[in-house]
């Protein structure tokens, strides 16, 4: 503490009488580093909750409800509209819908000469009514209109699977089919019939705007089923107590296979746990990159005042005092560092990509702002910091007196 009032001092003369540009240059790498730890991991968490949101949304929504797999696994769900009926009374659950799972190719001849263009997308048979308050779909229509209940042979196709709607064609599109037109479903089963596209969806989300939507009736009658369904797909009020709603589910419907949509859709934790892993890669090289660019500006300064040191080692100003000093200047230029890159990120970056957010294959993807991840980021740089900056100031106030003094 004795030497606290003595090493500021030194610190302060040899900021403020230093080269200003080298000032100038610590803190805009100071101010660099810690935006490119900050944006790093912000876009990547916007990643991922981008892909949970199109995925919960879009796909499966929070809870996905199967037919019996033990002990005899079965083919659907019987009475679907009633068990959705009992699951939507549940309290704290938004909303239900039950759906089919076809499978089937669609033909498309843009030209009417015969020449027919092939595609094998997913093909899904929805309740129309159901589906408006559990998928942002319906809300989705780029062209046309959404299913309704009567539209036995009414289509909606994905802008993806449709065409046309890139700047370059879609090798595995249909080659840019128009509302009105016709397509040709075969499917699985051997049964084959037309289709009216009624409208054309989009929702950014490239694997649901390469699938298809058919009325729960078309697909009744194609599967020769009635009231069931393949999935009951939940929407709860509160995302994240999936747990506790499944258990709910589960006293009602004891022989139905409930799942959480990450339960369901596996792929989202290998998702999560890639990006975390390529996140802390980018951050801990830019760690590093900060702590050698430290290390380098201070150990030219040091070396640049080599005969300033020296004389105040000579006067008797001890060693460690000098190292404290230099420790000083490196937290000067990473608080000026992290001030300016946090107003950087809070009052340009974060407003930029709210208004303009990237245009990804899983949606519009912004940035996902952890003040968790901002206090372990600012620390981090603070300790790569402080390792660049004590090193090269050890080894310069370790130098011999008159070595320094005549600099050589």
């Amino acid at each position: 503490m004795n030497k606290l009032g003595p090493s500021l001092f030194l610190a302060f003369k040899s900021i403020s009488r230093g080269s200003k540009t080298t000032v100038i240059l610590m803190v805009f790498v100071m101010t660099l580093a810690f935006v490119n730890l900050v944006f790093i991991a912000s876009i990547m968490s916007g990643l991922l909750v981008a892909i949970d949101d199109q995925i919960r949304t879009n796909f499966v929504s929070d809870i996905v409800i199967e037919p019996q797999k033990e002990p005899v696994i079965k083919s659907y769900i019987k009475n679907a509209p009633e068990v959705r009926d009992r699951v939507e009374a549940i309290p704290g659950i938004s909303s239900a819908a039950y759906r089919y799972g076809l499978s089937g190719t669609i033909g498309y001849d843009k030209d009417k000469h015969g020449n027919y263009v092939y595609e094998s997308p997913v093909i899904v048979g929805v309740d129309p009514e159901s589906e408006l308050s559990i998928s942002q779909i319906p809300h989705s229509m780029i062209a046309g209109q959404y299913l309704s209940s009567p539209g036995r042979r009414d289509i909606i196709l994905g802008s993806d699977l449709a065409g046309g709607y890139k700047p370059v064609d879609d090798p595995n599109s249909l080659g840019g089919v128009k509302v009105g037109e016709k397509v040709t479903i075969d499917f699985a089963n051997g049964i084959s019939d037309k289709f009216t596209v009624r409208g054309i969806f989009r929702t950014g989300f490239a694997p649901v705007d390469a699938m298809a939507f058919v009325t729960d009736k078309a697909a009744e009658s194609v599967l020769s089923v009635t009231r069931s369904a393949t999935k009951i797909v939940v929407k709860l009020d509160q995302p994240g107590t999936e747990q506790h709603y499944m258990e709910q589910i589960r006293i009602l419907e004891p022989d139905l296979d409930i799942r959480s949509w990450t339960e369901y859709i596996g792929v989202v934790g290998d998702l999560s746990t890639s990006f975390n892993l390529i996140s802390a890669v980018v951050q801990v090289i830019g760690l590093i990159v900060a702590s050698v660019t430290i290390f380098m500006l201070i150990y030219i300064n040091v070396r640049h005042k080599r005969r300033q040191v020296g004389i105040l080692k000579a006067i008797g100003i001890p060693h460690d005092l000098i190292i404290y000093s230099y420790i000083f200047q490196t937290v000067f230029y990473w608080l000026c560092g992290t001030c300016i890159g946090l107003c950087l990120i809070f009052f340009i970056i974060a407003p930029y990509f709210s208004t303009h957010p990237l245009q990804t294959p899983i949606g519009d993807t912004g940035l996902n702002i952890s003040n968790t991840g901002i206090f372990f980021n600012i620390i981090s740089l603070l300790a790569a910091t402080f390792v660049g900056g004590l090193i090269p100031a050890w080894r310069g106030s370790r130098e011999n007196i008159l070595a320094s003094i005549r600099g050589a």
